[in-house]
């Protein structure tokens, strides 16, 4: 819950969202957290239009996402972030993408003003993010999935990282 968990609920407490879709390859534990929805994102390539018309499906009246928080850095997400937020509704960027910096061309200033959406950028949380954080940890609001291994199986843990096979997170324990 530390890092990463504050980063996060720093992020989401900028756009004021509850939990709704998760995007990735673990459906049964984003549905264990509490989501309603899901979305298996690898199964759309970059700029696929019909991973709008699917956000939309399965948000209220088909206006889109209230908010959507980018925590890779993948180009490819950024650019299409914008397109799944409904009116008013709030892009928060928290991954931060390698090498040459790249336009996000579906933020372009008339659409973002007609539809009046909001970009906000989020590196870290701060001191009261921390203890909300900790706090929401203390009484079960917030949980996470921790699994203990060996030091021995650290290239197994990476492989399993690379592979987008983790869920939650993993300690390594030094003396087993």
């Amino acid at each position: 819950m530390r890092c990463g968990g504050i980063t996060v609920y720093a992020a989401l407490r900028k756009c004021s969202a509850k939990p709704a879709l998760e995007f990735g390859d673990k459906k049964d534990f984003a549905e264990e957290c509490g989501a309603e929805s899901y979305i298996d994102l690898p199964k759309y390539s970059n700029g696929d239009p019909q991973l709008t018309t699917d956000v939309k499906r399965i948000t209220s009246y088909g206006l889109g996402a209230t908010a959507v928080i980018v925590c890779t850095g993948a180009n490819s997400a950024y650019a299409d972030s914008v397109s799944l937020v409904r009116f008013a509704g709030t892009v928060v960027y928290v991954g931060v993408p390698e090498g040459a910096p790249v336009a996000i061309a579906s933020a372009h200033p008339a659409k973002l003003l007609s539809q009046e959406i909001s970009i906000v950028g989020s590196v870290v949380g701060n001191r009261m993010d921390a203890i909300e954080t900790m706090d929401m940890a203390a009484r079960g609001v917030a949980t996470t999935r921790v699994t203990v291994q060996p030091m021995s199986s650290l290239k197994d843990v990476f492989d399993k990282m690379n592979n987008r096979q983790l869920k939650g997170r993993i300690v390594l324990d030094l003396f087993q």
